[in-house]
């Protein structure tokens, strides 16, 4: 059974689906995106990745084709055919379409498209005994955005697998900011710390902060270098990684090493989450 692609509002096979090459998005790198997680054939907190995906569109003046309800249906459906019945990766992107004299975005013209596929899990192993992160001196353009500009997370990716990481952790001017694919908090004194500017907010995060409530403290705010490198605890969340405890950072020991109680905690309270959505 060949995989589906939805494109500009068809199902077509995946290995037929093609963008014109004068499309903003490949000639100028212009366009958004959504990286959602499905559990049981369901896509994850839906409406939080609409919510951000709809303020990613206005801030680029880019027009969404479809209405919520008929991109939520196309996303069921592709679930179902592509990996049903397993955890699936969804990625939908939503870029200028053809451009008019190769740079200017005429609304009307957007290309859309979604595609699923089974999510590969990161090593059981990991969870238990914990991950690295190196750091990288970078900011993203529009943070607080999901563009589909990762042009710096790409080029990083082989010092990455040669380091040994699972994610690359930006910083600015001795602030913490956030991995390319993930969110990142500490934990120090049983508070946990997160940093609330210049990120983007992921849907993972707000299950986070959502499931510390009544049981945890939290505080969001800027955390800097140092206070990284002091933590008794590090740990990072994604949509397609859940909540990996992180026990190095560079070539640096975090707290005793070895996956902390509140970071634990927050794994089993997303674990039990996860299952009743």
């Amino acid at each position: 059974m060949s995989a589906l692609c939805y494109l500009n509002g068809k199902m077509v096979p995946l290995a037929e689906a093609r963008v014109c090459v004068l499309d903003l998005g490949m000639v100028r790198g212009f366009g958004i995106y959504e990286g959602i997680t499905a559990f049981r054939d369901m896509p994850f907190r839906f409406n939080d990745h609409w919510e951000r995906f709809e303020a990613s569109a206005k801030a680029l003046g880019l027009v969404i084709p479809k209405s919520k309800g008929e991109i939520e249906a196309a996303m069921r459906e592709l679930i179902k055919h592509n990996s049903p019945g397993k955890r699936a990766g969804i990625r939908m992107v939503l870029t200028g379409g053809e451009a008019l004299h190769g740079l200017e975005q005429v609304p009307g013209r957007e290309t859309l498209f979604i595609v699923a596929e089974p999510v590969t899990p990161l090593p059981s192993e990991l969870y238990k005994r914990g991950g690295k992160l190196i750091t990288y001196e970078h900011q993203r353009f529009m943070p607080e955005m999901k563009t589909i500009n990762y042009i710096t997370a790409v080029i990083l990716q082989e010092k990455r697998k040669a380091a040994g990481a699972i994610e690359i952790l930006y910083t600015n001017n001795g602030t913490v900011l956030e991995c390319a694919t993930s969110n990142a908090a500490i934990v120090k004194n049983g508070k946990v710390i997160t940093p609330d500017a210049d990120i983007l907010k992921g849907v993972t995060r707000k299950v986070m902060l959502e499931v510390a409530r009544g049981a945890h403290q939290v505080e969001e705010r800027a955390v800097s270098i140092a206070e990284l490198f002091d933590a008794d605890e590090v740990f990072i969340t994604s949509s397609f990684k859940d909540i990996v405890p992180i026990t190095t950072v560079d070539a640096r020991k975090i707290g005793s090493g070895i996956p902390g109680p509140v970071t634990k905690d927050f794994m089993q309270r997303f674990a039990v989450y996860a299952k009743t959505q």
